[in-house]
């Protein structure tokens, strides 16, 4: 027997409610399972867990690169966002 390696985990927004029409709207032309998995990143870091480096949390390659490339993109948004908050001052 395969053993699995991805789990899905749906999402359910409701298109009679405002706030959840927006959110689709809003994630509509994005990559959704990489931008909430990035949401999630971003979350454990402000609560101060320890995100595990690839090399930790599996021996797959595709799996170690992909969360070193979420957590690149996501210290680069921080960049871009902290150097863009400067300018509006």
């Amino acid at each position: 027997m395969k053993e699995r390696h991805k789990f899905p985990k749906p999402v359910a927004f409701n298109t009679h409610n405002a706030i959840d029409r927006a959110m689709l709207e809003f994630v509509k032309k994005r990559n959704f399972s990489g931008y909430v998995k990035k949401l999630i990143i971003a979350d454990m870091k402000t609560k101060g867990i320890e995100i595990p480096n690839g090399k930790q949390a599996t021996n797959n390659s595709k799996t170690e690169s992909k969360l070193e490339r979420l957590q690149r993109e996501l210290a680069n948004k921080r960049v871009n966002n902290d150097s863009g908050s400067n300018s509006d001052t």
